[in-house]
């Protein structure tokens, strides 16, 4: 019931959103990528996997059962029963998606967003600094770049500016 319910969420989301986006006024003259632009394409990505997720949540025979008893997994604890979430786990990513908030316009896109890519990276298990320092500053800068330079979507420079 919970996935269906979930499912149906996310559909009413990405109705919303998909709403609000066509409610945004496109400005006047010639613009190659409107403000409507990425919007929609969130709007439409997120309508396509929530119908794919009401499918497969109203689907008929594919539930999964109610308790590990019924999966036939014995009572005193052998076998894969449903795994609890981890809350520090959990607690320490909210955290950093805080931090990333916070710290967003004051260190900068690139900056900010390359700290967070290693946080997360850690909590979830990564033990491998220097790898996740080079893979969230690449993603960061390719996205800085992406945005800032070649879509002309302003993102906070921070503490170093780029001189590309």
């Amino acid at each position: 019931m919970t996935q269906r319910i979930v499912s149906l969420g996310f559909l009413a989301a990405a109705v919303v959103v998909l709403a609000q986006a066509f409610a945004i006024q496109q400005g006047e003259g010639y613009q190659a990528v409107g403000p409507r632009a990425f919007p929609l394409l969130v709007g439409a990505g997120l309508a396509v996997v929530s119908v794919i997720g009401v499918v497969q949540a109203f689907r008929p025979g594919t539930r999964a059962p109610a308790t590990a008893v019924d999966a036939g997994v014995p009572e005193d604890g052998g076998g894969e029963a449903a795994e609890k979430p981890h809350w520090p786990s959990v607690l320490l990513l909210i955290g950093s998606l805080a931090a990333y908030a916070l710290l967003l316009v004051p260190a900068g896109y690139w900056q900010a967003t390359t700290a967070f890519f290693v946080a997360v990276a850690r909590v979830l298990g990564s033990r491998r600094l220097v790898r996740d320092v080079l893979v969230g500053l690449a993603l960061a800068l390719a996205t800085y770049f992406l945005f800032d330079r070649l879509l002309g979507i302003t993102l906070p420079p921070g503490l170093v500016r780029l001189a590309i």
